[in-house]
C-alpha cells in the first residue's frame, strides 16, 4: 500500500512539473530570454573586441642544400582589435599558415633577419583590413642556417620476394637508381647505398610496379622521397641440355682426363629465355687445385652460370672419374 502511494504521489507532481513548463507564462518567458539572448549576441557582434590569435608559420623557399640550424618559431601571437563579427573569421578552423619566404642567395653559414617592421607588414597583409594589429610576439624572427654537403648514392632495394607456383622472377628494375643525398659530410662519407623500405610481395604471378619510399637517414635528406620497382615475373619451365666437362687452374704441361667427357644440365627457366640459353651459359668443370691434392680418383663437378635467367641447376652425373696425364712434346727439328 505505502508502494502505491508512493507512486501516486510522484505522478502528481509530475503532472504538475508538466503543467507549469506548458503554461504560457513560463512559454513567454523563454521565448523572450531566447530573443534577448539573440539580441545581445548581434550587438556584441558588431562592437569592437581584442583578442589574442595563434598564428602558424609556413617557412618557403629553403633549397635542399640548405638546413635551418636554429629552432625558428613555429607560431606567433597576434593581439588583434576588430568588430566580433569579423573576428569570428579567426576561429581556428580558418586560421592558415602565415608564409615566410626565405628565398635568397644562401651562403656556406649565415642567418635570415625578419625585422620587427617586416614581420608586422607581413602580419597585416595576412590579416582582413578591418583589423588592427596590436602586438606580435616575437616580434621579429631570426633563422640561422647553413649549407650541406651532397652526394649521389646508389639505392639499394630491400626486397623479399616469392613468386607463385611454377613462376619465376626474371628481372627487377629500379627507376630512378640513384638519389642525391644531402647532409652533414661526416654523416655522408659513412653512407654506402640509400635504402628502400622493405618491399614484401608473395605468391607474385605476373610483373607490377611498386613505389618503395626510401628508409629515412638522421639528419640526411634525399632529392626524392621514393623510387618506383618493378618487378618482372614470368611462368618457368624445365630443360635439359648437354654440356662439356671443362678444366681450370690445370698447369700447362698437364691434360685432365675426365669419364664421361660430358654431363646433362636441367635448369629452370623462364618462357622468354627458353630458345635463348647455349652451353657456354652453363660451365661444368673440375678445379686442379682440387684434383691434385685428391686421393681418390672421382671427383665432384662444380658449376658456374654465366647468365642471371636460369636457375636450380642439377647435373647428372654429380661426379666423374678423372686421370691426370702429361702433354707429349713434338719432336724438333
Amino acid at each position: 500500500m505505502a508502494e502505491n502511494s508512493g507512486i501516486k504521489l510522484l505522478t502528481y507532481y509530475l503532472q504538475k512539473l508538466k503543467s507549469f513548463f506548458l503554461s504560457k507564462d513560463i512559454l513567454s518567458f523563454l521565448l523572450f530570454l531566447a530573443l534577448s539572448a539573440a539580441f545581445w549576441f548581434v550587438n556584441s557582434l558588431g562592437k569592437e573586441k581584442e583578442t589574442e590569435l595563434s598564428i602558424p608559420l609556413r617557412y618557403v623557399g629553403i633549397p635542399q642544400f640548405v638546413a635551418i640550424s636554429n629552432n625558428p618559431p613555429s607560431e606567433i601571437l597576434v593581439s588583434v582589435k576588430d568588430q566580433g563579427i569579423h573576428l569570428l573569421d579567426y576561429s581556428k578552423k580558418h586560421i592558415r599558415p602565415l608564409t615566410i619566404d626565405l628565398s635568397r642567395v644562401f651562403y656556406q653559414k649565415g642567418e635570415i633577419l625578419i625585422t620587427s617592421d617586416q614581420l608586422k607588414g607581413k602580419v597585416s597583409r595576412y590579416m582582413q583590413p578591418t583589423t588592427t594589429v596590436l602586438e606580435i610576439h616575437p616580434d621579429s624572427l631570426i633563422i640561422k642556417y647553413e649549407k650541406l654537403s651532397m652526394v649521389t648514392l646508389p639505392i639499394q632495394l630491400v626486397s623479399k620476394i616469392e613468386t607463385a607456383h611454377q613462376h619465376v622472377l626474371n628481372n627487377v628494375l629500379i627507376e630512378p637508381s640513384n638519389v642525391t643525398v644531402f647532409g652533414p659530410k661526416s654523416v655522408l662519407e659513412k653512407l654506402k647505398t640509400a635504402k628502400t623500405e622493405l618491399l614484401d610481395l608473395k605468391n607474385i604471378t605476373d610483373t607490377n610496379s611498386y613505389v618503395c619510399k626510401l628508409k629515412p637517414i638522421n639528419s640526411v635528406r634525399f632529392s626524392a622521397k621514393d623510387t618506383k620497382v618493378t618487378v618482372f615475373v614470368e611462368q618457368f619451365t624445365e630443360k635439359k641440355i648437354v654440356v662439356p666437362i671443362t678444366d681450370v687452374n690445370c698447369p700447362e704441361n698437364l691434360i685432365i682426363r675426365s669419364f664421361p667427357t660430358q654431363v646433362e644440365v636441367t635448369y629452370t627457366v623462364g618462357l622468354s629465355h627458353f630458345n635463348t640459353i647455349n652451353p657456354k651459359d652453363i660451365q661444368v668443370y673440375l678445379d686442379y687445385n682440387d684434383l691434385k691434392t685428391a686421393k681418390l680418383s672421382k671427383q665432384k663437378l662444380k658449376i658456374k652460370s654465366n647468365t642471371i635467367n636460369v636457375s636450380n641447376i642439377r647435373i647428372s652425373p654429380q661426379e666423374v672419374e678423372f686421370i691426370l696425364e702429361q702433354k707429349k712434346v713434338g719432336n724438333t727439328l
